[in-house]
């Protein structure tokens, strides 16, 4: 008598596969998944994951350092207009995978992008304006995006 196709390493992989569903079902990354979620930060650092869900992110802070974004699958939109950075640079490492991201910046704030390379990502990163300062703080962008999309704007 020959045994099915689900006995064995079969077998193995269907458990493996419904036990990683259980684990990423009972993490807080998924928990609202469908709705949006949102918070507000008050520390210096900033850390928004959205996996395949809606996650929005407020900062309001004196002293900004930057931090770590990931949408994979998802739709993460950050606010730091009320935020003012600790020093001349931030560094925000931005990942998108079949996500979005969507970052809006205070209007005296200049953005230097160094996303990608990825496959068919894209980035849509507001003008600096003409008149303003030299001395202005810089956020840094950089991340891949793979199938992603990245946006910034005030």
């Amino acid at each position: 008598m020959t045994r099915g196709p689900y006995v064995g390493r079969g077998l193995f992989g269907i458990v493996a596969i419904v036990a990683l569903g259980v684990a990423l079902a009972e993490t807080d990354v998924t928990r609202g998944a469908g709705d949006a979620e949102s918070a507000t930060m008050h520390a210096g650092r900033l850390e928004a994951v959205a996996f395949m869900s809606r996650y929005e992110h407020r900062v309001v802070t004196d002293a900004f350092r930057g931090g770590e974004v990931t949408a994979f699958m998802g739709h993460v939109e950050v606010d730091l207009r009320d935020a003012e950075m600790d020093g001349d640079t931030a560094v925000l490492e931005v990942r998108t995978v079949m996500g979005r991201v969507e970052i809006r910046v205070p209007e005296h704030w200049t953005v230097a992008p160094n996303l990608g390379p990825g496959l068919a990502g894209s980035s849509s990163i507001r003008a600096s304006s003409p008149e303003s300062d030299p001395g202005a703080p810089v956020l840094i962008l950089r991340g891949p995006m793979v199938f992603g999309r990245v946006e910034v704007g005030n």
